[in-house]
This record gives structure tokens, sequence and C-alpha cells, in this order.
């Protein structure tokens, strides 16, 4: 027995702990850069991540390659939380209704993860990660409206690209933000948009 190695331990169950530090010290960095977003800094630096998680700077860089690494992960945890905000909900009825259905819960959707959607439209211009994340989220989310209103794909292209530009998220931001359209509002705007593009 070493001076290092108390009776009864052994060298596994040091490994073990190790191991499990690391993980825990990886979960705090990917929870710290989340609740940072979501409380409107769009691009947290490394200091505010290691800040948040308690843990020093060298060690958000030991479990991570740089912030781009950082943010793809949280990216796909950030998917994954917030993905029931857009899927599920009655998708029955006539095309007015589900028109309607769809914008509120998209609308609802987007007012929720409003932060992570800037945090990335800041970033995309210089980080590949996100061009990418960006252009993946935007065709699940078209597919979502598709979904809710299957007469999209009978449209002529240039009406179906316009229908997917009107239920998006820039879109609505424009709205909401841009020109401080109530919520409500907002909804009757875009629902009626879209019913225009059918006959």
């Amino acid at each position: 027995m070493t001076q290092s190695q108390p009776a009864g331990q052994a060298p596994q169950d040091k490994s073990d702990g190790r191991l499990l530090r690391s993980k825990k010290s990886r979960r705090l960095i990917i929870e710290a850069i989340i609740e940072l977003i979501d409380e409107g800094f769009l691009i947290p630096t490394a200091q505010q991540v290691a800040e948040r998680a308690d843990v020093g700077i060298r060690s958000v860089f030991r479990h991570f390659d740089d912030m781009d690494d950082i943010f793809e992960t949280a990216n796909e945890i950030i998917f994954q939380d917030t993905r029931p905000l857009f899927v599920g909900g009655d998708r029955s009825g006539t095309l007015d209704v589900r028109i309607m259905h769809c914008t509120k819960q998209l609308t609802a959707g987007y007012e929720t993860v409003k932060n992570f959607m800037l945090s990335g439209r800041v970033r995309i211009w210089n980080t590949p990660v996100i061009q990418k994340n960006y252009t993946l989220n935007s065709k699940r989310l078209q597919k979502e409206l598709e979904n809710w209103i299957p007469e999209i794909l009978e449209l002529a292209e240039c009406d179906k690209q316009c229908a997917y530009a009107q239920a998006s998220f820039d879109f609505w931001y424009r709205l909401r933000k841009g020109q401080q359209v109530a919520e409500a509002d907002c909804i009757e705007i875009i629902a009626r948009q879209l019913r225009q593009l059918f006959p």
C-alpha cells in the first residue's frame, strides 16, 4: 500500500471519481451556457460560462475544444428540450382552423425560445456549426408546418417558400419586436398571410 492510496481504496475507485467529476464539470458548463443565453446573454464568453458553472476557465477548454464546440453541444440539448413546443397539438379541422392552431403554437414556441434563436443569428455569419444548425432547424420547422398544413405541398414553389417565410421565427420577430406588434395581433397577421396563399 502506498501513501497516496488509503487502505481499502482500489486505483479504480480514484479513476471512477475523476470520471464522475469530469462528467459533472462538463454538465455544469453546458447548463451554464444554456442559462446565460436564456437570460439574454446571447454570446456568453468563456469567462462568463466558467463563473456561472463555478469551474476554472481552463476546465472549460479541457472539456471542449472551443466555444463553438460548447455551442454545438448546447444546441442539441436545447433542440431536444424545446422540440415539444413545436410538435403535437390538435392538427385536425378545416384549413382555417389548422392555420390558426399552427400559428398559435409556432408563435408561442418562438416567444419561449427567442433568445436561443437570436443567439444563433448573432453568430451565424462566422460560425459554420451555427450555419449548419440554422439550416437544420429551419428544415425541421418547415416539416412541422407541412404536417399542420399539408396543402402547402400542393402550392407553387414561390407560394410554398412564401409560406415558410411567413411562418418563420424571423417574420414573427420582425412583427413582435421590430414593429412592437401585440402577441394576439401577430397571430392574426401571420394566419391571415398564410391563408391568402390558398385558393
